[in-house]
């Protein structure tokens, strides 16, 4: 690799680690910061990675212990409501039709082999699901499944009550569900 791959690589990953904090952090500044923390931290271990997990995987490890860091730290408060900027939603909704029919070419990835395109193939439709989510659905379901937060610990930092988190986050499951079966050509 050359001495400036790693930038480019990691400047490839910043919109995907920025929507993903924004989705958990109550303001876009917290959102950039645990970013930018995220990248330095990945730019000061780069020697050390060895490519054993895809780049994306690494740097979302990375910020994941960030957020929790960050929602740990403070009392969470509502989101604020650009949290997701008009652009995302426009670069996201482009990849569907006006009948929410999936634009298929839009996942096909030709350099990679037949299984890793698959599997990024998925990963791409999970984030394009996650994102047709409400807000506060994909937060609370990213902060349970993504960050592995205990039930009792996002109840309290967020102020719900435990029977609404367990609906919403079955609710969740069901319509990723149904969302990714859809993205796969399952359901007719």
């Amino acid at each position: 690799m050359s001495a400036s791959d790693p930038w480019r690589q990691l400047a490839q990953e910043r919109p995907f680690l920025l929507r993903l904090a924004r989705l958990q952090l109550a303001s876009a500044a917290d959102a950039e910061d645990a970013v930018q923390e995220t990248l330095l931290g990945a730019i000061k271990a780069w020697a050390s990675y060895e490519g054993r997990a895809g780049l994306r995987s690494w740097l979302t490890a990375i910020l994941r212990h960030k957020i929790v860091d960050a929602i740990r730290a403070r009392r969470f408060t509502a989101p604020a409501a650009d949290a997701l900027a008009a652009e995302d939603e426009r670069e996201f909704d482009q990849l569907f039709t006006s009948d929410d029919a999936w634009h298929p070419e839009v996942f096909v990835d030709t350099v990679c082999g037949e299984t890793k395109a698959a599997e990024k193939q998925l990963l791409d439709i999970i984030e394009i699901c996650m994102n047709r989510l409400p807000e506060e659905t994909s937060r609370l379901f990213l902060m349970r499944e993504y960050l592995g937060m205990e039930l009792k610990e996002i109840e309290e930092s967020c102020t719900i009550s435990a029977g609404n988190l367990r609906v919403t986050l079955y609710r969740a499951r069901m319509r990723l569900r149904e969302c990714a079966v859809r993205g796969w050509g399952e359901l007719e």
